[in-house]
């Protein structure tokens, strides 16, 4: 998300064409992929997450982002 990779501008284009693929993390959790590599040990949560779609108790990150995909993967 943070250099642009949005759901909402990539899975459009690879439902066009058929193309296969999967989000790197799931759920924020152990490996801490909400941070962005550049990102130091402690810090808060950033306000636009790197990786991650939901929180640890299952509510999402974005409610517009996880209604996009919904919608667009039925």
């Amino acid at each position: 998300r943070t250099s642009g990779s949005l759901f909402e501008t990539h899975l459009p284009v690879m439902k066009k064409y058929k193309v296969a693929a999967y989000n790197w993390g799931l759920v924020n959790g152990k490996t801490q992929t909400i941070y962005t590599w550049s990102d130091k040990p402690g810090s808060a949560e950033p306000a636009l997450w790197f990786h991650d779609i939901l929180r640890q108790d299952g509510t999402p990150f974005s409610e517009k982002e996880t209604a996009f995909i919904r919608e667009i993967t039925r």
